[in-house]
């Protein structure tokens, strides 16, 4: 009276593997070493039964997911379709969507050619206002030197002022010139995330030699799977392995 419901539910699978793995397990510790034909025959019992009951616990695993995944996959296939994060496979919007940032960019790139001329010309100028400001200051202070020993028509106070008018322009230029170089970086404001958009460098990782590579990189489980991985398709292909790849075999039950 005090059963749960489905308390009368026949056992699944993983419970019914339960026993043969236990009766499994007991035959093995009994048969450390299969000596003569006889075990060997009940091994053949034992291998067919867990054979069958590792089928049955695939078989109810699958009945059991395949609604599951095709509910999944409905789900999946509708909402990538229209945005996928996977690059290589952009939804519909996602092409709109890149449309939009091709736009933004090649602004933005050209924005940022402007504002690099400008800020090329901005540094020379400073360089050549700075320049200017020197030969100043070196006039300045070879007149002080000629007044100094009693040279007539050295006109100290002139040549001061022109070495302070010329160091301020160049103060004036580099300024100019340190802004324009702030400003090279484009930064597209508006919109109502609060976040401007710049530009971004970003990395490409281009293959140009597959044996430096290798070479430099040495022995590495990801390398040896996926040049197994092309061998495979080689050999599919071609009806032969490639070199450097060989194929073993081993004897097993």
């Amino acid at each position: 009276m005090n059963a749960e419901v489905g308390h009368n539910m026949p056992p699944g699978s993983i419970d019914l593997g339960k026993a043969t793995m236990a009766d499994l397990s007991a035959w093995l510790a009994e048969n450390p070493v299969i000596e003569n034909g006889a075990q060997a025959e009940q091994g053949k019992l034992f291998f067919d039964r867990t054979r069958s009951t590792l089928g049955d616990i695939e078989a109810e695993r699958v009945q059991l997911v395949t609604p599951l995944n095709t509910k999944l996959s409905d789900i999946n296939d509708q909402f990538k379709s229209h945005h996928n994060t996977d690059p290589k496979r952009p939804g519909i919007f996602d092409r709109i969507f890149s449309e939009l940032k091709v736009r933004l960019t090649a602004f933005a790139q050209a924005e940022e050619e402007k504002r690099l001329r400008i800020a090329e010309e901005a540094r020379q100028r400073a360089e050549e206002a700075e320049r200017v400001a020197r030969e100043a200051e070196q006039r300045e202070q070879n007149i002080k030197a000629d007044a100094a020993v009693g040279e007539i028509g050295a006109n100290v106070g002139e040549a001061i002022a022109e070495a302070d008018s010329a160091f301020a322009d160049y103060g004036k230029a580099s300024r100019e010139a340190v802004r324009a170089e702030r400003d090279v970086n484009v930064r597209v404001g508006g919109g109502f995330s609060g976040r401007a958009l710049s530009m971004r460098t970003k990395e490409t990782l281009v293959l140009t030699s597959y044996a430096k590579a290798i070479k430099a990189i040495g022995p590495n489980e990801k390398i040896e799977a996926a040049i197994l991985s092309a061998a495979r398709d080689y050999r599919k292909l071609k009806g032969a392995l490639p070199d450097g790849v060989i194929a073993e075999t081993t004897r097993e039950i």
